[in-house]
């Protein structure tokens, strides 16, 4: 028997979460071993970047190498974030002029207190908070592997359709196990292959090719949660609903650089609907350790 257990509205975004006794099922996406039909453990290297730094594209190049390492089991999340690196020139000049900045990046940065400690920065599942969660790139290789030895606590998976205006995303999380705690998700939007400026060395590339570029959030910065109850058993299923028009999340964006972002100038639209994709986490709400995070294409028609 299903249940609702509650509805958001967020903004333009609807959401519902149901709780689904088990079994639980695995689906098809990277967090899968498709030989054993079992949910394998996924890392978030959250990329703390800006335009205007210049080793920031090294960074974003480690989170490739180590990718290609692992394959599908490491997802990016590149949050353009400060009033230093992040911020766009005015608009009367030729370059640097997009704000990749969203509200819910500057709201990570400052509670993280990532840019102040300087750029590029990653965090790694957001592990090690506080203290050394913000690792320099020479770090997340080694905190990478570390993770990938922890036990797969939960599974997610992310489905999506389209109706009407609006994109609709299903996710639905497995407990792998008996848990006890306070677990939320969080679910957000993110683009790739936008073409824009970028400082790379001593070289201003106006084609650099921007990544897993942080767009929206669907939830708040500080999630959903998984289940009402903080005792979960092996087995269960819980899924959220979410119902999300792009045009408004869009206009969102230029609306919070227009009116609130240092030196914003409202440049953060244009999104490329195509390259856009849905990825979701669940972290302990204890320590902010993320567990387990999915990702897949976002239907838009």
């Amino acid at each position: 028997m299903k249940k609702i257990i509650y509805s958001l509205f967020l903004l333009s975004i609807i959401s519902s979460c149901e709780v689904i006794e088990g079994p639980y099922m695995t689906g098809n996406g990277g967090g899968v071993d498709t030989n054993s039909s079992q949910y394998v453990k996924n890392i978030l290297i959250e990329d703390f970047t800006g335009h205007l730094c210049q080793n920031c594209p090294d960074a974003a190049r480690e989170l490739e190498a180590i990718h290609d390492l692992y394959g599908s089991q490491i997802i990016g999340l590149a949050l353009h974030v400060g009033s230093t690196f992040a911020r766009p020139y005015p608009l009367s000049q030729p370059k640097f002029t997009y704000d990749f900045r969203t509200k819910w990046g500057e709201e990570l940065d400052g509670f993280f207190n990532i840019s102040d400690a300087g750029l590029p920065k990653g965090m790694i599942n957001r592990i090690d908070y506080p203290g050394d969660h913000r690792k320099n790139k020479g770090q997340w290789l080694a905190s990478v592997q570390q993770e990938l030895d922890k036990e797969v606590v939960f599974g997610l998976n992310i489905n999506s359709s389209f109706d009407g205006n609006n994109s609709i995303i299903d996710i639905s999380t497995d407990a792998l196990k008996d848990i006890s705690g306070d677990y939320k998700l969080v679910v957000c939007l993110t683009e790739n292959e936008i073409t824009n400026w970028q400082k790379d060395g001593v070289i201003e590339d106006e084609n650099y090719i921007h990544n897993h570029v942080l767009r929206s959030l669907i939830t708040s910065a500080w999630g959903d949660d998984v289940s009402l109850s903080t005792n979960i058993s092996n087995g269960e299923s819980y899924t959220h609903n979410y119902s999300v028009n792009l045009a408004d999340l869009e206009n969102f964006n230029i609306d919070y650089s227009n009116n609130t972002l240092f030196q914003g100038n409202g440049e953060s639209g244009g999104w490329n609907q195509n390259n856009i994709s849905i990825l979701a986490y669940i972290y302990d709400n204890s320590n902010y350790e993320i567990l387990q995070v999915e990702y897949a294409s976002l239907a838009t028609n």
